[in-house]
Formats: C-alpha cells, sequence, structure tokens
C-alpha cells in the first residue's frame, strides 16, 4: 500500500526538518511522530485510503503517541525497578531508557499504521518492527556518544533518523513477504 521509493525520498525531506527543528524544544517529540505519519500518508498508493480527516487524524495520534512515549517507556522502566532514580544521561540505565523507549514507541506506531492504513500485518511483523527499531537505538549508540554535550541534539536526530529507517524498513519488509507469501500458493497450484 506504500509507495516505498516515494516515501523514503519523503524520509529524507522530514529528516532534513526535523535537523532544522533541533534548535527548538518546543513539540520535540511530537514533530517526530508527526513527520514520520505524514511521510506514511503522502506515500500511500490508493489515494482513496487517505481521506483528508482520516490523515489527520493518524498524524494527531502518532505524534501524541511519539509524546507518551518517553514517559511509558521511564514509568515502565521504573514499575519493574530497573530505573530507581532519574537518568544521568550516561551507563546502562541510560541505553535501557532509550532501548524500552523504541520498543515501546515501535510497538504503539506500528498499532496505528495497522489500524488505519495496513490491515494485512500480523503479529510477526509487529515483532520484527520492534526488533528493528531496537537494533537501529541500539547501533545508533556509539555514533551518538560523540555528541557529548548534548546541546546540538544529533544524537537525537541520529537516533530517530534511523529509528525511522528501521520501522520503514519493516514495513516493506512485512509487504513484500506478504505479497510472496499470496503469491506462493498459486504458484504451487500451477506446478
Amino acid at each position: 500500500m506504500i509507495r516505498y521509493r516515494f516515501h523514503f525520498l519523503i524520509l529524507v525531506v522530514a529528516a532534513f526538518v526535523f535537523w532544522l527543528a533541533k534548535e527548538s524544544d518546543f513539540a520535540y517529540y511530537e514533530l517526530m511522530g508527526a513527520l514520520h505519519a505524514t511521510a506514511v500518508v503522502v506515500s500511500l498508493r490508493n489515494r482513496k485510503a487517505h481521506h483528508a480527516m482520516l490523515a489527520l487524524c493518524f498524524i494527531v495520534l502518532a505524534a501524541a503517541w511519539s509524546a507518551a512515549t518517553p514517559v511509558i517507556a521511564y514509568r515502565s522502566l521504573a514499575l519493574w525497578s530497573l530505573f530507581p532514580q532519574a537518568p544521568n544521561g550516561g551507563g546502562l540505565a541510560y541505553i535501557l531508557m532509550w532501548v524500552a523507549g523504541s520498543a515501546v514507541g515501535s510497538a504503539g506506531y506500528w498499532l496505528l499504521v495497522r489500524l488505519f492504513w495496513l490491515r494485512s500485518l500480523g503479529r510477526a511483523d509487529c515483532l520484527r518492527t520492534v526488533a528493528l527499531c531496537v537494533a537501529a537505538t541500539l547501533l545508533s549508540f556509539p555514533v551518538a556518544m560523540l555528541d557529548q554535550s548534548g546541546k546540538d541534539h544529533y544524537a537525537t536526530v541520529l537516533f530517530t533518523v534511523a529509528w525511522w529507517l528501521a520501522f520503514s524498513l519493516s514495513l516493506y519488509w512485512s509487504e513484500v513477504s506478504g505479497q510472496a507469501k499470496k503469491s506462493t500458493p498459486a504458484i504451487a497450484t500451477v506446478s
């Protein structure tokens, strides 16, 4: 349902917009979700599928989920006593917070994508999405640690863009494997 070449091109533009907004802390997390959700909506193949109100609801919910994700991740870690005090910007607790945020964010956003646009996605697709997003987050850490001051927000931009790419790749993988599964029985009956 998504035109992926166009989608990834739009993500490049979204990454540039996000980088420009790095100086502003206003609606930072909301912008993360809204930009990716907009890239999904704009790149849908079926133009009838994205009515203006439906698309707007999806983008607003994605932005709200993105804003809620850090809070939910932090509280879930505190609930399990894995995070007795606030993160100090380093160490295992800090990495665990990012990983939890990546997992929570990708699972919730995946549900929104499934609910609004790609109803054929299954549980295995959700697990793949979460795994790829967590992997992208973990792989971003060595590069992100170069921005020790944190004032340039390069780490956040890197984590976000890597996460967006992982999420979109998981959708692409799900659609391609879903199409392959649909065509396999037809090939088997021809033989």
